[in-house]
């Protein structure tokens, strides 16, 4: 993680730094940094963006939980960069990942009814398949014929279609 993104660089303090030592850093930089006192300062908005990124950094450093999960290296549960920024991290979503979600839930019911056409097609074709077997007379051996010819048929088009494809 680079230095930028670091809370502890921000502060200033060791990874190793007490609850009090991280307060002291906070509470010096406030007094260095702190809008109000660069008003007429030409890098008034620097001190401003600076301001942030320490808010933000003490923010997770004096929460003992977010800061055990960052100091383990769970860098996507606290924000990554959100730290900085002043987000919470479990506002932070992926964006693509919530609109596919978002999509597939959406569309749903549309794959269910299509399923169920399908379905549906199928059971009315073998139905009907199953149907004809039984006027043909001859009984097994007849149906045991039609069946392997659909066989024959279904592995003849399967390999016209690779062929298509150029698979083989």
């Amino acid at each position: 993680m680079a230095d930028a993104d670091d809370p502890y660089t921000a502060l200033g303090v060791a990874r190793s730094a007490t609850q009090a030592e991280i307060k002291a850093a906070y509470q010096t930089l406030v007094l260095k940094y702190h809008p109000d006192l660069h008003q007429e300062n030409p890098l008034a908005d620097l001190a401003a963006e600076r301001m942030i990124a320490i808010n933000a950094a003490y923010e997770l450093l004096s929460d003992p939980v977010r800061r055990a999960a960052y100091d383990a290296g769970f860098t996507a549960w606290t924000g990554g960069r959100a730290w900085r920024e002043g987000r919470a991290p479990a506002t932070e979503v992926d964006d693509q990942a919530l609109a596919l979600t978002i999509l597939t839930i959406a569309m749903l019911p549309v794959i269910f009814r299509m399923a169920l056409l399908l379905v549906r097609g199928l059971r009315l074709l073998l139905g009907r398949l199953f149907g004809e077997l039984g006027a043909i007379g001859g009984g097994r051996v007849a149906a045991a014929i039609v069946i392997a010819g659909v066989v024959v048929l279904v592995v003849l088009w399967r390999r016209r279609r690779q062929r298509n494809r150029g698979g083989g």
